[in-house]
């Protein structure tokens, strides 16, 4: 009989705890504090230099990538290409794209547009477009007055955010960059 009395009083406490769940509260209930945590600056020796792309480290300096490289670009340069399986080379003004034999799978038409503006810029069209095999994409900053550090190139999303940097070789004296790279859309040269 004791445990016909227990199982009651468990169902009784899980009733009631039913009926108080439905039921309105009967206090008001005050919002708790979200506890905050302290602000860590990124160690740049644990992360290799990167985060998601935005710290370079040249020479045991970190410097935050993503400024862009100031520069005046006057004008506007188009080029058009279509490019295949056998890869090819596109030009427009000082900067070309060179997309290997394989990186495509079909005829493509590419179009390259250099950007008038503030920094060096070249928008790539069909947005989004995937290579098998990466292309090299070099950019020139002649007209640019770069600091002491080495400049790379990155991604821009929506032709203004860096959400990358690809793997680039500065070549300080002929004042041209040059990247590896995957997929299209907007480059720009940054330090």
């Amino acid at each position: 009989m004791h445990a016909s009395k227990r199982r009651f009083a468990r169902l009784s406490l899980v009733a009631l705890g039913f009926l108080l769940a439905c039921g309105e509260p009967t206090a008001p209930v005050t919002p708790v504090a979200k506890p905050t945590a302290p602000v860590v600056a990124p160690n740049a020796n644990l992360i290799g230099g990167l985060v998601n792309g935005l710290l370079n480290v040249t020479n045991g300096v970190t410097t935050l990538i993503g400024d862009l490289l100031p520069c005046s670009i006057t004008t506007d340069q188009w080029n058009t290409a279509s490019i295949g399986p056998n890869g090819g080379r596109l030009n427009v003004g000082p900067h070309s794209l060179v997309i290997p034999r394989g990186a495509l799978s079909h005829q493509t038409q590419i179009t390259a547009h250099a950007v008038r503006g503030n920094n060096v810029r070249v928008e790539f069209s069909p947005s989004g477009l995937q290579f098998s095999t990466p292309a090299t994409l070099t950019l020139s900053y002649g007209v640019c007055s770069p600091k002491s550090n080495a400049v790379q190139v990155v991604y821009l999303k929506d032709d203004q955010h860096v959400t990358e940097t690809e793997p680039s070789k500065d070549y300080r004296s002929k004042k041209y960059v040059d990247a590896t790279i995957r997929h299209f859309s907007s480059y720009a040269v940054a330090y």
